[in-house]
């Protein structure tokens, strides 16, 4: 815990020079409000000077694989939704990926009403100072550094006079740590976002959640329906590892329907759709 502290405070000499930083994140959370699973995943967070960054640690490996093999994926690899924004610019543009064959983006601007409290104490050897907002249907409390001038943490959150070294809603259904930080090299390419970024279908919140539901009613529709095929002597893998061949897909669809319906708690509680019983 020491050296990564040292690692920090080592970054804040020059971060009123240069803005080439990658601050990663472990997300505990809970998909399914009903059960006590947790999934546990890392974000990078990624604050250059010309813009801010925030996705799955995941795509950096692929973007690693990539640039040493020129091939792209690997086992445990799967598509999530990600956030970038232009530093000059006052939204964000979020990627979605709901589980069909696209990424849909929508342009969101989120200014949060912090209320910043006397509260310090110590993270990691961090000096950081408590605040609170409420942010999509639950109210969080942060902890952030002025240590570390930069006004960002992870997800959307911003707006605070330092990096956001914690932050969780009240009922601890997500809980976000600063684990670790490191410079950004000169010549990374960020291949995978850029990729997605570019076949991204722009939309907004209200079709989006049209599109969840045609999903729902229809989860292989892609597939079924010949935009998406399924080689000769091929199987589809699930997210969940389930296997199934072309001919199972239909007969799989109540079992499939069930899983979309159980991830009930996005962070954004009061953007979660509304499926039908």
């Amino acid at each position: 815990m020491k050296q990564f502290a040292t690692l920090i405070l080592c970054l804040h000499t020059f971060l009123l020079y240069s803005q080439n930083d990658r601050f990663i994140y472990e997300i505990k959370f809970k998909k399914d409000s009903t059960t006590y699973e947790i999934t546990k995943e890392n974000y990078n967070l990624d604050i250059t000077q010309d813009d801010i960054n925030y996705y799955n640690r995941l795509y950096y490996i692929n973007d690693s694989i990539f640039a040493n093999v020129k091939k792209y994926g690997f086992e445990g690899f799967k598509l999530t939704s990600f956030l970038s924004k232009e530093v000059k610019k006052p939204f964000y543009e979020c990627y979605e990926y709901i589980g069909d064959v696209n990424f849909y983006k929508i342009d969101d601007s989120e200014t949060f009403n912090w209320k910043i409290s006397d509260s310090i104490k110590t993270i990691n050897e961090l000096k950081v100072q408590r605040a609170e907002t409420n942010f999509g249907g639950r109210k969080w409390i942060a902890w952030f550094t002025q240590e570390i001038p930069l006004s960002y943490g992870p997800y959307k959150f911003n707006g605070l006079p330092g990096l956001i070294i914690e932050i969780y809603d009240t009922q601890k259904d997500y809980i976000f740590k600063l684990i670790k930080s490191e410079k950004i090299p000169q010549d990374y390419q960020s291949y995978t976002l850029d990729g997605f970024k570019s076949r991204a279908i722009k939309t907004n919140y209200k079709k989006l959640n049209n599109l969840k539901l045609e999903l729902y009613q229809s989860p292989f529709k892609y597939i079924l329906n010949g935009k998406l095929s399924i080689p000769e002597g091929k199987k589809l893998q699930l997210e969940d590892g389930t296997i199934l061949t072309k001919e199972q897909l239909k007969p799989a669809e109540k079992s499939e329907r069930m899983k979309i319906r159980s991830f009930n708690n996005p962070i954004e509680l009061d953007k979660a759709a509304i499926y039908p019983k």
